[in-house]
Parts: C-alpha cells; sequence; structure tokens
C-alpha cells in the first residue's frame, strides 16, 4: 500500500531495553535499532553506503523504498523501469525504478545488498517532520526476521546466516504480559489479518505506512454505516483523495478488540479492495501505536495490548 498521510484542503544505535523481550532477543542473536516516532509514523535512522538517512517502517509496502530526491545524497544509482507506481489508491502515473544499498547499517546491525525501489516524492508533510528518504517495506522485515516492538520503539533484527525460529518463546513472553496475538497472512505481498466492523466480517491490510485506519468507501456504503465529511485530504502513490469519517462501536482484530473509535473512509483502489477479496480497509499506524503493536515476523504473528 505504501504510506497514506493526511493533510488539511540522532543516534542511529541503542541497546536493547531491559525487558523480558529485549534480553532474550538480544541473547539469541537478534541485533537492535532504535525507532523514532514523530506523530503516527515509526521511523528507523539508518547509514547507507555510508550516508545517514531515515526510513519509515511500512508493513503495507512490498518492498523497500527510496525517494528519488535522496538518490543522488545518498549515492544511489536508479535503473528505471516501465511498471508503474501504485498504492492505496491504485496507479499512478510515476515509474518505479530499481537499486541496490550495498551496505545499511542500523543500530549494531549491518544488512548488505539491499534492494530498494524508487519512487517520486520527497516525504515531507505536516504530520511527519523527520522527512524521511523512504520506507523500509515488507520484503526485508520478513527476510530479516524483525520484530517491531512499538511500546519500546525498537526493531530487533537476524542479521546471521542462520536464521532462528523465535515464535513460541516470543509469544511466551508477551502472553505474560498481557498481549493478545492476532495471526498474520501475506497474500499477493499484501499483510493481512481478519476482523470485523460492527460484527460485519471483513480482511484488513496491516500498514504502518499509513497515518490513520482507513476503509474502503465501497465496504462502508454497501455495509450502511454513515459518514461525515471531513476537511482532510488523503495522500499516497497512485493519487489523493478527500475523506470523510465513520464512528464504530466495535472495530475487532480477531479475538481484540477497540471499542468506540472511528476511521476515515476514502475510495481505495478497487483492485485489492472489493468484496471478491474480502478486504475492506487497512488498520493504520494510529491504533497500532495506540496499542502497543508487537509484530514478529519469524511465526507472522502481531500482538497488541491496551496502554491500560
Amino acid at each position: 500500500m505504501t504510506v497514506v498521510v493526511f493533510v488539511v484542503a540522532a543516534n542511529i544505535g541503542r541497546a536493547a531495553t531491559n525487558d523480558p523481550l529485549g534480553n532474550y532477543l538480544s541473547q539469541n542473536g537478534y541485533g537492535s535499532a532504535p525507532l523514532v516516532h514523530p506523530r503516527n509514523f515509526y521511523h528507523l535512522r539508518i547509514r547507507s553506503n555510508g550516508n545517514a538517512c531515515s526510513l519509515f517502517i511500512d508493513t503495507g509496502a512490498p518492498f523497500s523504498m527510496v525517494y528519488r530526491s535522496s538518490l543522488k545524497r545518498l549515492g544511489l544509482v536508479e535503473s528505471k523501469t516501465s511498471k508503474h507506481v501504485t498504492g492505496a489508491f491504485g496507479s499512478g502515473s510515476d515509474v518505479f525504478g530499481l537499486a541496490s544499498i550495498k551496505t545499511l547499517t542500523t543500530g549494531n546491525c549491518t544488512l548488505a545488498d539491499v534492494p530498494i525501489v524508487v519512487a517520486n516524492g520527497s516525504g515531507e508533510s505536516v504530520f511527519d517532520p523527520v522527512r524521511p528518504d523512504g520506507a523500509l517495506g515488507l520484503n526485508e522485515l520478513i527476510r530479516y526476521g524483525a520484530v517491531l516492538d512499538f511500546k519500546n520503539r525498537l526493531i530487533y533484527l537476524q542479521t546471521s546466516q542462520k536464521k532462528k525460529n523465535s515464535g513460541g518463546n516470543v509469544r511466551s513472553i508477551l502472553l505474560k504480559q498481557g498481549y493478545t496475538p492476532v495471526p498474520l497472512s501475506i497474500v499477493d505481498r499484501h499483510l493481512l489479518i481478519h476482523g470485523s466492523l460492527n460484527g460485519l466480517s471483513c480482511r484488513l491490510v496491516v500498514d504502518t505506512g499509513a497515518f490513520l485506519t482507513a476503509f474502503s468507501s465501497d465496504f462502508i456504503t454497501r455495509a450502511g454505516f454513515k459518514t461525515v465529511a471531513t476537511p482532510f485530504i488523503a495522500e499516497g502513490f497512485g493519487g489523493s483523495s478527500h475523506v470523510r469519517m465513520v464512528k464504530f462501536a466495535s472495530l475487532r482484530i480477531e479475538n481484540y478488540e477497540i471499542r468506540n473509535g472511528s476511521a476515515t473512509v476514502a475510495p481505495l483502489d478497487r483492485e485489492v479492495f472489493n468484496s471478491r477479496s474480502g478486504i475492506a480497509g487497512l488498520i493504520g499506524a494510529e491504533y497500532l501505536g495506540m496499542n502497543w503493536a508487537v509484530f514478529d515476523f519469524t511465526s507472522e504473528t502481531m500482538y497488541l495490548r491496551p496502554r491500560h
């Protein structure tokens, strides 16, 4: 999906936190790096071939990405393709490029030969003062068996050749802390969960690159929900649109429930968000952060817990 941002009409290294999850992961071959949290987004400060930059964590993006405006400063060379950039609003006029970061360092982690796609944009937004140079996408999160800890604002990565399956131990640690496990599935390069909105079953894309949770206009209309107008515009790869707002009594994510909340409503890409796929929208960074999400990509599980 890549980022959906809403606008109106350095220290790179840090040790893992001294908590049971951090202790377990650091003792079992994981490196760690801090996440910076401006507004809803989670940023990872890195060095790309020795050049300092910032990537936001984007589980809605199939691949890691760098903006064209940052290529020269980062010393990267782009190979153009004919494939059009797509996002939450469908396909845009821009075309993807391809490049590779030979050495990416963050915290005490070093990643080699990281493939990236290149797209227009600068990362500037009224909601995003850090102005990232791109995104760390789903491909690398899976490839390095990442554990994202939004409560402690840390990412853990397995950078050794021999990957360990951390799932059982991570699950045990987090269940003792009151977390609810939510199984994830990866379908057509989208990270999905099963859920329901006011009892109406649906699937949702899990998108840390989306500023707010959003539902497809088609789904909301078919379901007969009432919406209200807002002054906001949603922007993403593939286009932009005015958005409406819907209030809900219950948003269930498997066995986890968010009560008495609201979400935006926009005409999302019908190739992805349609009745055939059952995908009704995306859960964005605000509810993931508010519910202290922890992702374990090795076991394909997300964990959620209320802050209070």
